[in-house]
């Protein structure tokens, strides 16, 4: 029995360890998966987690829209206003017509709230709408820009009535282009031919046939008299003509265009014509007229008088040329009374009085002269900004970086242009 007892003890720890190592081992074994399934969750949550960073953040967007509400709300309302004018008259919005007409009517609704219009978008809507094809859309342009206060000086020139007693108008320069030309073509051929026979009876032995030119030294003597003749019996006449003619054809002087356009731009912006920005022309004009003679008026007075500002315009490069060079090489002196010409003869079809201002029929030459003098007026007391466009139109300038800066030049003179 002493020895029983022990036995049956053995017996249930033996079978007490039996039946714990199963579940020991199962504890064993149970314990790496667990750690593998906890490592698993973990590496899992951690995608999850990155998936969830690459997601947009509505509350990042949300804060994101409340500052630039916040920001663009604390600009000017004139800010705005310009900002959204720039951005209508940006590259790729539609055709230019409709942005144009769009700008437009914005810039109204500016002027109706007394915003002003910036330097900037002032410039970014004459130079969208600065278009040849579309003179009234200019105009309707320049004309809002005005009444807002950014183009003050658009048609601020004041004209000088009919001269009633003797006329002290400066004569105007001869328009000699059609001989000038003529001589100098003439010239260029002669010598062109001289040098050809040169050339072939050099290598007359190369070629079939016999050539025989003039020798050189009979063609010496022969222009040196034809100068001698024209020297002492014409004073140069001659030999004037064809240098001008010769300077017409293949001189082309940059400093000299500028000052041109920059007198035709300068003069036509003050006369309140959408025309500045183009070359001078005597039908081009007479179109506007017939599209927009009632917009024109309107803001010119009672006695607008668009024939005489259309002459004086036309009269401006000449005026400038004459006074800055000594004589006429690159204008066209003839223009003016072409254009008054054509407007008699489409009177009914333009809508304007082309006598207006106490002119008569038989009086068209007294009248471009009297243009003429009030252009060489007009471009001398405003010399100084007529130079400053001459320097930025040289160096490169658009229409409405050319209008900016004669309102920068002109600005509180406005009242006494």
């Amino acid at each position: 029995r002493a020895m029983a007892v022990p036995r049956s003890v053995a017996a249930s720890c033996g079978y007490l360890l039996l039946s714990l190592a199963p579940a020991a081992c199962f504890q064993l074994r149970s314990a790496p998966a667990l750690a593998c399934r906890l490592q698993l969750s973990s590496r899992s949550g951690d995608t999850v987690a990155a998936a969830s960073d690459d997601q947009p953040n509505s509350s990042a967007i949300t804060a994101f829209g409340s500052k630039f509400e916040d920001a663009f709300g604390a600009l000017k309302p004139a800010d705005r206003y310009n900002a959204v004018l720039d951005s209508l008259l940006s590259k790729g919005r539609g055709t230019n017509a409709e942005a144009g007409a769009s700008a437009v009517e914005l810039v109204t609704e500016m002027t109706s709230r007394r915003l002003p219009l910036s330097a900037d978008s002032a410039k970014a809507l004459l130079d969208a709408t600065g278009r040849a094809d579309n003179l009234p859309l200019f105009l309707s342009a320049l004309s809002a820009a005005r009444v807002n206060g950014a183009c003050r000086a658009f048609g601020s020139a004041k004209l000088a009535p009919r001269p009633t007693g003797p006329s002290r108008s400066s004569p105007v320069p001869a328009d000699s282009r059609a001989p000038e030309i003529a001589a100098a073509l003439a010239f260029t051929v002669l010598l062109s031919s001289l040098v050809a026979l040169q050339a072939v009876d050099l290598l007359d032995w190369l070629l079939p046939g016999e050539t025989d030119a003039p020798p050189l030294l009979a063609v010496a003597v022969g222009l040196a008299a034809c100068w001698a003749v024209d020297r002492y019996t014409q004073r140069g006449e001659y030999a004037a003509t064809l240098s001008r003619g010769l300077v017409r054809l293949f001189d082309r002087d940059l400093t000299r265009e500028c000052a041109l356009e920059s007198s035709s731009f300068l003069a036509g912006y003050l006369l309140g014509l959408p025309t500045c920005a183009f070359i001078p022309t005597a039908v081009r004009p007479l179109d506007l007229l017939a599209a927009s003679a009632e917009e024109l008026s309107q803001p010119l007075g009672p006695q607008p008088r668009l024939i005489d500002r259309l002459l004086i315009w036309l009269m401006a490069p000449v005026a400038t040329e004459q006074a800055v060079y000594g004589g006429v090489a690159s204008s066209r002196p003839g223009l003016a009374l072409e254009l008054l010409q054509a407007a008699r003869r489409r009177e009914a079809a333009l809508g304007v009085d082309v006598q207006q201002g106490g002119w008569a029929r038989e009086e068209d030459e007294v009248r471009v002269r009297w243009a003429y003098t009030e252009a060489r007026k007009l471009v001398s007391t405003y010399s100084g900004a007529r130079e400053a466009l001459a320097e930025q139109m040289a160096a490169g300038s658009s229409v409405g970086g050319s209008a900016v800066l004669v309102e920068q030049m002109l600005k509180g003179r406005w009242g006494s242009i």
